[in-house]
Parts: C-alpha cells; sequence; structure tokens
C-alpha cells in the first residue's frame, strides 16, 4: 500500500457522503453532474476498473514467456529516455526502457539467440538515440555487440516500424519478435505488419490486477495504466485516420 492510496480513498468517500447528503437534488443538473465526477474519479483511480478497459488491446496476448511463434529477429522498442544534464552527465532510461531490454536479453538467452534490434532515435534535438544507450545495455546483459543492431532515428511508434523495417529487410527478416508492454503491443504490432513484417508478439509486462490490497483501493496505479491506455487508443485512431495501420 503506498501514502497516497488511503487518502485517496477518503476523499472519494468524502464526495460520496456529499452526495447521499444531496441526493434530495438528484433530478438537477449540478447533482447530475457532480455524480458523474465522482464516478469518473472512481474509474479513473480504481485499478480494476482499468484492467478491465485494457481487455481490448491486452487481453488478445497470451501470457507465457517464451512466444508461441518463430522469429528471425527480436526487435525492442525505446520506451523513456532521460538524456544528460550539467547536473547528470549522464542518461538514464525510464522504467519502461529498460524493462524491455531486460526482456530482450532474455529471449536471447533463453528463448533464441537471435539478432536484436533495438530501436529508438533521440528524445531531444541532439541528444544521444536512445538505441545507443540501449545497444550499450544489452551488451552489459551478455548481448554479443555482433548481435545487435540499432535503429537511431525514430522518435514515435510508427517510425519505430517504418525505419527498422528499412534494416530488417536490408538483412533478409521477414519475421520479428516484438518486445513491448501488453497494453502498447497492439499499435506496435499493427504498424510493423503494415511495413510488410510479420509479428510475433514477446510482451515484456501483463500489467494484471491481483485483486490484492493495493490492487483494491484507488490510487496511482489506476491513474498511470489509464494515461497508458489513453494514449494507446488515441495513439490507434490516429494511426488509423492518417493510414499508419
Amino acid at each position: 500500500m503506498t501514502y497516497l492510496q488511503p487518502f485517496t480513498l477518503l476523499f472519494l468517500s468524502i464526495v460520496a457522503v456529499g452526495l447521499c447528503g444531496l441526493r434530495r437534488h438528484r433530478r438537477t443538473a449540478s447533482w447530475r453532474v457532480a455524480f458523474c465526477g465522482f464516478w469518473g474519479l472512481v474509474v479513473l483511480t480504481w485499478p480494476p476498473a482499468a484492467a478491465i478497459l485494457a481487455k481490448p488491446l491486452a487481453g488478445r496476448y497470451v501470457k507465457q514467456l517464451r512466444p508461441a511463434g518463430d522469429a528471425e529477429a527480436i526487435v525492442v522498442l525505446a520506451g523513456a529516455v532521460n538524456d544528460a544534464t550539467r547536473e547528470r552527465p549522464y542518461s538514464l532510461v525510464g522504467r519502461d526502457t529498460y524493462r524491455r531490454i531486460m526482456h530482450a536479453a532474455w529471449l536471447f538467452h533463453n528463448w533464441n539467440p537471435l539478432p536484436v534490434l533495438a530501436s529508438g532515435g533521440p528524445e531531444s534535438q541532439g541528444g544521444k538515440a536512445a538505441s545507443l544507450i540501449m545497444r550499450r545495455m544489452l551488451e552489459q546483459e551478455g548481448v554479443p555487440s555482433s548481435k545487435i543492431w540499432t535503429e537511431e532515428q525514430s522518435r514515435s511508434t510508427y517510425e519505430n516500424a517504418l525505419y527498422s523495417a528499412k534494416i530488417l529487410h536490408e538483412h533478409g527478416i521477414h519475421q520479428i519478435a516484438l518486445v513491448v508492454e501488453a497494453d502498447s503491443m497492439l499499435r506496435a504490432e499493427m504498424c510493423f505488419r503494415k511495413q510488410g513484417l510479420g509479428v510475433t508478439p514477446a510482451p515484456c509486462l501483463f500489467r494484471d490486477t491481483e485483486f490484492g490490497t493495493n490492487e483494491l483501493l484507488p490510487g496511482w496505479q489506476g491513474i498511470y495504466r489509464q494515461e497508458i491506455l489513453l494514449h494507446e487508443g488515441i495513439g490507434l485512431l490516429w494511426y488509423w485516420l492518417r493510414g499508419r495501420i
């Protein structure tokens, strides 16, 4: 349990008590707005609600350690990477990028020692390409340098697929194992398929709800996942309108 969760529950309870006290005004527009706002907060902060909304995205993928299909290369997409600053003269990968790198390295050692393509350009103008940082981390995890390729231009999922496909086609690769989280897999998979590649999903994380104390209380976990789901939902719609998937 985090410090935030009890306070989130407390404030939601206060709002619920207030709504009960105003039930005599339930036919007014203001009461309806407050009622919808309360349930909007519940959906936003409650992890089981996020798990239900994630089903169309992540529910299609099987939870297993090793991919259920063949591949000729492993492709791992960059997530967040924080560039070096004056106070911190080195780059830091975000939690999502670190998780993906570790999973790609694990697949190399425990599933199939295929070439690993790290895909990700610079976070900012003049910054270092994320894939170069990913290469170093893959090498630290025992993946031979000769087995690592880098794509250093992309700054979106669409560009990940576009630029990676060129590299893969140059090497005669037609089937890949794709590494991202299950919630983010659908858009990435569709982008790579649009570029003429076969995709074997290799999700590095399934955000399961265990229905323990942390999962049943509202808090930042629900908000965090809802942000990811909203990003993916808007991204799918935008990419579909632009013909990218």
